[in-house]
């Protein structure tokens, strides 16, 4: 069903599936050309523009994910209906297939940040097993915000409005393009607020660093994933008995 999530979204393009793999591809490079051409930006201890871009990049990646996986998450119930209706179908799939749908979008970007690092650090490499558990607990954080709103986006239909328009200023309320330190005190502490900010450090730490430097954050984050998991899951079976009614 993952597979037919992905291949669905572009059904009747010339390219079909391809573009799951093409168009975060295509927003990556006019990323990379804005930092790399357009801004020079530096980060301490990496090799100028090129050290910017790859920090920016190890950002960007996950946040593309997330905005893909919410953009689709009201619509994840109701626009299938008819599979909801069937009492033998387990419509808890639905949301999860969502969720494991942008894994090809992680993929990408996470491909390009890793081409980039070669040139952007000095003998800085990323770390296998830690970027492993940030992708787990972004699967697991991603499926549980799935759950939630395919669930409400069932009896109101608003939320798929709603959330395009805070994901559309959402980038700029993310650690995404602020070197460190450099971020005003308020938008700082939203950044604490966000549980996507502590999925960006923990990246940044397994891809830029090769290393916990956030301690903290990584105690947080698999804690903060999972509860956002359970509290998804729970609401969403505790809502599941009126969807027949409500479609």
């Amino acid at each position: 069903m993952t597979r037919r999530e992905i291949a669905d979204r572009y059904t009747g393009q010339a390219l079909g599936s391809l573009w799951a793999i093409g168009l975060p591809l295509l927003m990556m490079g006019v990323y990379v050309f804005a930092f790399l051409v357009l801004f020079h930006g530096r980060v301490p201890g990496s090799t100028g523009s090129v050290g910017y871009a790859a920090y920016m990049l190890a950002g960007l990646a996950p946040w593309l994910a997330v905005q893909e996986a919410l953009g689709r998450a009201p619509t994840a119930v109701t626009g299938n209906a008819g599979l909801v209706k069937q009492i033998v179908f387990p419509n808890e799939v639905l949301p999860l297939r969502v969720a494991l749908g942008v894994l090809p979008t992680l993929a990408v970007g996470l491909l390009v940040t890793a081409i980039l690092l070669p040139f952007a650090h000095d003998g800085g490499i990323f770390t296998l097993p830690l970027l492993v558990l940030v992708v787990l607990c972004h699967t697991l954080m991603m499926a549980g915000f799935v759950y939630i709103l395919s669930a409400v986006g069932v009896f109101l239909r608003d939320v798929r409005e709603f959330v395009s328009v805070v994901l559309s200023v959402g980038m700029f309320l993310q650690p995404i393009f602020y070197l460190p330190g450099s971020a005003p005190r308020a938008l700082q502490v939203v950044f604490h607020l966000s549980p996507i900010s502590y999925l960006i450090w923990c990246y940044r730490d397994a891809l830029l660093y090769g290393a916990i430097t956030r301690p903290i954050d990584w105690l947080v984050l698999p804690i903060l994933s999972a509860a956002i998991f359970v509290l998804g899951y729970r609401l969403y079976r505790h809502l599941q008995p009126a969807f027949g009614n409500a479609l």
